[in-house]
């Protein structure tokens, strides 16, 4: 069986990379470059890719781990009889040549701790992604030298060896205190053996190599980062260590064909240099202090420019900067754990993708607001992306997520083209230099545009192309970069929405577009991390912070980042360790530290939104909130909506606000058992809304006032409750809001004895929310309650949902997808759902509900007006 993705840790030289299992074996090894051809790559077929593995006979187990602060890794294992230690590291040599390369030395250390031990060793070089099995020749005493035409490796060890075809054996017996040393040169012709002292002291330099690099910053950040500390420092070395000298390329991940759906087509080669993830990643090791490496990659890029005399770049170049990608399938590799097919290049690499140039802007506008020493040199290349950016932003192109169909007019390019002119305006001041001619223009129009063409008033959110309601986690990216701030109503709802439609657990998925390839991808790692930095900007640490402590499960202890995750498996998907992941886990954990920080110096946050009215009125009753609940309903509303017109002309913002004011002086106690609470907070949700409606004017969704649901409120009592409260708190039996880990009464809360427990999952579906959407307003009481929650379930389901028995097909509201109060599973909710239709359609559902499919109806943010149907 496979290892997991997780299973694997990384170690490089700053040109290629090796993943190392905690079985002790290199299963992914290309040489002399990380886009080089696989020497190693059990990664992607364990029979023909070949591997280098080191483990103990017999049964073990083995834990693998970092040396502190560096990227040398070790493998400890136990047995029956002993335990050793592995550490495996590449050497950092001074580069051998004017090109900058280095010789490539990997160096895998033993040393038995304790007792005796029996090891394995077994070399098997595969040559050209396994295509090639290279002629071994034994060297007996010194190792193995592994050659096919014009490629050599050669294995030093201080074991004995023996050849058979294309592999080399071993197995040495060793005591306590013994010590063995392999050494794996790329391009020797013979082995040379090293002494374990000198060995000793390539470890000694390689850990200062690191560490040295780690903490030339001097920003001394790492002490706020709290348990986030050691993931973002883990991150930070997985960045450095895939960058590539001495270009200043960085690739975006360290494997190819690692899938996004196991089994499934899902898997594309990462081992380039991506120009967006690049810049993204290192704008990050910018911010905490780490500037060559930025400076390196934009003159790199400036030279790409001037050199093809166009302001055109690729999507993605190779490590060496060429630019030539052909993507092609290896039909003889069976893919890691079946997922076929393995591919080799990336044809992405021609699309065209008018974000990547906002993000190099965002790069150099941090260069030069510190250095200005590199302006002249820099300056043009810059001018001629936003020249690029200022002529091309109104076409088509294939955005962020490179899916391969026709061209779209993305929301994510809009906003990165106007990103472009911001920073290259920015840079232009800074400077003192003339801006482009039109840039300011053009940066206004495209303002324009995407907030009149990029806003789903349906979705009430940014949406992934124009004039659609389809949601797109890189919605996120619009506060990260500027365009719009985090604690814009827009940027509020348009997280809310992500949250709700395409969060699982908490992590969230790009998009659940149809993007033309069978399967479905995991969730997205950046996606969850840009959520967690808007949450922090937003205020809302505590569940930003948890969420970044389920991200830190799935790095393992490890701290190394796949693409995607998936929750219900529990495991890492796609290509490993991922630039993207680890540069979005730095940005989120320094959002989270920053905003901690601010808290601690912030006043008391604001409180509810109460209805004023004057002192001494007694307590509504209940039958009393009813009463008027009623009158709402029968002289203000249509269709069990209200008409908010026709309330505000009646008077009924004032009286509201009397009623509500008034039950600061109700005792909760009075209500006895579960059908007078639960008809009560019911009927008290209801007001609360539509009092707030009224006193917060929204003009056309609720979204529109940030964090309504948690400002509209009223004192019941000695305690304030909002309309989040009263639902989830109350009636939901505190569970949290669709979409968040947290729920809306922290423990100790005194409200908690309030909470209904165990809740009715048709309450939903009577509780009016302000929405056009939304269920109409049902007035409960005691009495009625058993009558009028069932009849609201089925008046909801007559008017939201399409039931088609012949093509197998439940289309419900929205309110199926984000709770699971009516069931957990498809088979449970369509049982749920025939108990309140007719009896012939819930006899033939009941008889097959698992052949249902479900899909969800679009949900309407907007107020509801009384003609709307």
């Amino acid at each position: 069986m496979s290892n997991s993705i997780s299973d694997y840790g990384i170690i490089g030289n700053l040109q290629s990379v090796a993943l190392v299992g905690r079985n002790g074996a290199i299963d992914w090894l290309c040489l002399p470059h990380i886009d080089s051809p696989s020497v190693f790559a059990a990664l992607l077929d364990r029979e023909r890719g070949g591997s280098f593995s080191i483990t103990p006979e017999g049964e073990w187990d083995s834990t693998l781990s970092y040396l502190d602060d560096s990227n040398v890794l070790t493998a400890r294992f136990r047995t029956r009889s002993g335990s050793c230690t592995l550490t495996d590291f590449l050497t950092l040599a001074e580069p051998k040549g004017k090109d900058g390369l280095r010789d490539f030395v990997l160096l895998r250390l033993i040393k038995v701790d304790s007792g005796q031990i029996r090891l394995r060793v077994n070399f098997a070089p595969r040559f050209d992604y396994g295509r090639v099995v290279p002629e071994l020749r034994l060297h007996p005493g010194r190792g193995v030298v592994a050659h096919s035409g014009d490629t050599t490796v050669a294995l030093s060890c201080t074991g004995e060896l023996s050849v058979n075809g294309g592999d080399a054996h071993g197995v040495w017996d060793l005591h306590q205190g013994d010590r063995a040393v392999l050494r794996l040169h790329f391009g020797a012709r013979e082995p040379d053996p090293i002494s374990e002292g000198r060995a000793e002291h390539l470890l000694v330099e390689t850990l200062s190599f690191w560490r040295e690099w780690l903490h030339s910053s001097g920003t001394g950040f790492f002490n706020e980062l709290g348990p986030h500390r050691v993931p973002v420092i883990r991150s930070l070395l997985v960045l450095k260590l895939l960058c590539f000298e001495p270009q200043g390329t960085m690739a975006a991940a360290a494997t190819t064909s690692l899938p996004e759906d196991i089994g499934g087509v899902r898997n594309w080669d990462y081992r380039y240099s991506w120009v967006r993830d690049t810049a993204m990643a290192l704008t990050a090791l910018f911010e905490v202090g780490h500037f060559d490496e930025v400076q390196s990659y934009l003159g790199w890029l400036e030279e790409v420019i001037l050199k093809s005399r166009k302001n055109v770049l690729q999507v993605m170049y190779r490590m060496d900067g060429t630019g030539k990608l052909d993507e092609y399938e290896l039909p003889h590799l069976k893919g890691y754990r079946g997922s076929a097919p393995v591919r080799i290049g990336n044809k992405a690499a021609q699309q065209k993708q008018f974000s990547i140039y906002g993000h190099v802007l965002i790069a150099a506008h941090l260069v030069l607001s510190r250095n200005r020493d590199s302006a002249g040199e820099m300056w043009q290349g810059l001018r001629l992306m936003c020249d690029f950016a200022r002529d091309h932003w109104r076409e088509a192109d294939w955005s962020i997520w490179e899916i391969r169909g026709e061209p779209k007019h993305y929301v994510h390019s809009k906003s990165m083209c106007w990103v472009t002119l911001d920073r290259g305006l920015r840079i232009a001041r800074h400077l003192g230099l003339p801006p482009g001619e039109g840039w300011e223009a053009a940066r206004t129009e495209i303002e324009n545009e995407v907030q009149a063409r990029g806003w789903s008033a349906t979705r009430q959110a940014f949406t992934m192309w124009y004039d659609s309601d389809t949601l797109d986690g890189s919605a996120l990216l619009m506060s990260i970069s500027d365009f719009i701030p985090y604690d814009d109503p827009r940027m509020l709802a348009t997280v809310e929405a992500l949250r709700m439609d395409l969060a699982e657990d908490g992590f969230l998925y790009r998009y659940r577009a149809d993007d033309g390839l069978p399967g479905r991808d995991g969730t997205f790692l950046a996606c969850t991390l840009w959520l967690i930095t808007n949450l922090a900007k937003q205020g809302e640490i505590e569940e930003a912070d948890l969420l970044l402590g389920r991200v830190d499960q799935v790095g393992g202890h490890l701290h190394l980042l796949a693409e995607e995750y998936d929750p219900i498996w529990q495991e890492q998907l796609g290509n490993f360790p991922q630039a993207f992941s680890h540069e979005a886990y730095i940005v989120a954990a320094t959002a989270l530290a920053n905003a901690k920080a601010d808290e601690r110096r912030r006043p008391e946050p604001p409180q509810l939104f109460l209805p004023e009215a004057p002192h001494g009125k007694a307590a509504a009753t209940p039958e009393e909130l009813a009463h008027l609940l009623a009158e709402v309903a029968r002289d203000h509303a249509e269709d069990g909506h209200p008409d908010y017109g026709r309330l505000a002309r009646a008077g009924m913002r004032k009286r509201l606000a009397e009623v509500l004011a008034s039950l600061a002086a109700f005792d909760l106690d009075t209500l006895q058992d579960i059908p007078e609470r639960t008809s009560y907070w019911c009927n008290l949700h209801a007001l609360v809304v539509i009092h707030a409606v009224l006193a917060l004017q929204p003009r056309v969704s609720v979204k529109e006032i940030p964090k309504f649901y948690r400002k509209a409120g009223c004192r019941v009592g000695r305690e304030e409750y909002s309309a989040e409260a009263i639902l989830h708190g109350i009636l939901r039996g505190n569970r949290p809001a669709p979409g968040w880990l947290l729920p809306p009464l922290p423990p100790g809360d005194p409200r908690l004895h309030r909470s209904i427990r165990p809740s009715d999952p048709r309450i939903l579906f009577a509780v009016h929310t302000a929405t056009a959407s939304s269920p109409p307003i049902t007035v409960l009481t005691p009495g009625n309650l058993e009558e009028e929650v069932s009849a609201a379930v089925r008046r909801y389901l007559g008017r939201e949902a399409r039931l088609d028995l012949k093509g197998r097909k439940l289309v419900l509201p929205r309110i199926f997808k984000w709770f699971d109060d009516p069931g957990r599973t498809a088979h449970d909710v369509a049982v749920f759902v025939a108990g309140y239709t007719d009896a012939d359609t819930a006899r033939e559902i009941r008889e097959h509900p698992e052949s249902f499919q479900l899909e969800y109806a679009e949900y309407d943010w907007r107020l509801a007006a009384p003609r709307r149907r």
